[in-house]
């Protein structure tokens, strides 16, 4: 796999951040005021409305912070698989089965990216919650899934109970997630014809080493920008409906293309492993995989094109969490998930050397990841409030 020759993340977050002052700024600061944050009301709302969806739009700055605060000894961590954006409400349950999805920034590095992330936003969801007294309860069950998986990866857990609750909810209905589908394309609808090259090899790799699909499978039916999420909401991001299975309108197959992002600039990220670092990512780390996901390339960009599942609830910290035990039960299972991850080799086996080196690293550490985890929470919520008071100065329109 070739090298992206053109993407977005680094030099998206540098602009974003260009507008904050000079002297003294956080790094993890935002400008509100950023032309790209103009005509969107529905993002600005988000950043705004808590410290946690502000923390979910920053990742590449926070990510250079968490590693930052390692520096000294960051070479006493393992490189490992790397989720790279680990956070509360990027647990989701699907019709698939459940755990952290969003494999973005998936990539190789230092564990601490992943465990500093999830863990800052453990801490920003209890106090968002008013169980900020409570997080190094959150805190423990998260690193004893973690230490638990890396110990013994094969470990079964059963499903988080709030998981489980909601996969039984499903109404497993194909047209629904068809009709939403074709309404977020028809707020930004595109010509099929545009994604004709893209779609092409897209279908060539779906097909390789198998011979089930129609001809017809991959023909292009409708296609549209589209724009959802915080982390990602300023990502160019496609949504294209193929033919699917039959010439029928309820079995078409409705997948997302989202550009890959740069990840350069981080020293805990290693930067050697190209655009095909997201589907080895999500191999490795997704509890279920994605039945169909490629990285093709579109004109000078490469884009990861997966397909959605007909269910999706995102573990959202003000609306699905109920109770102190749920965030416990998800926090040990995301840190099932990562230990059971990290140390695995290419071939999905796991690695004993590698689990060994990261259960000492981490073990030894333990109490600093901790620290640095409770100071970027408050470095982050510190940003948040600046940037909400700076968007209470902006005019209206």
């Amino acid at each position: 796999m070739r090298k992206p020759r053109s993407l977005a993340g680094a030099a998206l977050v540098a602009a974003l951040l260009a507008g904050s002052p000079a002297h003294g700024a956080s790094p993890l600061a935002v400008d509100p005021a950023d032309p790209r944050l103009v005509g969107r009301p529905d993002l600005m709302q988000r950043l705004q409305g808590s410290a946690h969806g502000y923390f979910r739009f920053i990742n590449a700055p926070f990510a250079a912070e968490a590693c930052a605060a390692f520096a000294d000894i960051v070479d006493e961590f393992p490189d490992v698989n790397l989720h790279g954006d680990a956070h509360f409400e990027q647990y989701a349950v699907t019709s698939l089965g459940h755990g952290l999805t969003d494999f973005d920034d998936c990539t190789q590095g230092k564990p601490i990216i992943d465990l500093v992330r999830f863990g800052t936003s453990l801490v920003l969801a209890a106090r968002e919650r008013g169980w900020g007294d409570e997080d190094a309860r959150f805190l423990d069950a998260f690193f004893r899934g973690y230490r638990d998986a890396l110990k013994k990866p094969d470990r079964t857990k059963p499903m988080p109970g709030l998981a489980a609750e909601i996969r039984a909810g499903f109404k497993w209905d194909r047209a629904a997630a068809l009709r939403q589908a074709h309404a977020l394309i028809d707020a930004a609808p595109l010509p099929p014809e545009s994604f004709a090259e893209g779609a092409a090899e897209f279908a060539g790799l779906i097909r390789f080493g198998r011979d089930d699909l129609p001809l017809h499978f991959f023909e292009i039916k409708r296609a549209g920008a589209l724009k959802l999420g915080v982390g990602s909401a300023l990502d160019e991001k496609y949504l294209i409906i193929f033919e699917g299975w039959t010439r029928a309108d309820d079995d078409d197959l409705i997948v997302e293309a989202k550009q890959i992002r740069d990840l350069s600039g981080n020293p805990c990220v290693r930067t050697d492993v190209g655009a095909s670092r997201i589907l080895d990512g999500q191999r490795l780390i997704a509890y279920e995989p994605f039945r169909f996901s490629a990285v093709v390339p579109r004109g000078e960009k490469y884009f990861w094109v997966h397909d959605w599942t007909d269910d999706y609830q995102e573990i959202s910290i003000a609306t699905v969490v109920r109770s102190r035990q749920d965030m416990e039960e998800i926090a040990y299972d995301a840190g099932v998930q990562l230990g059971r991850a990290h140390p695995k080799r290419v071939d999905g086996e796991p690695d004993k050397e590698r689990q060994k080196a990261t259960l000492e690293a981490v073990g030894g550490n333990e109490g600093r990841i901790r620290g640095v985890i409770r100071r970027l929470a408050d470095k982050t919520e510190a940003a948040w409030r600046g940037f909400t008071e700076a968007a209470g100065r902006l005019p209206n329109d």
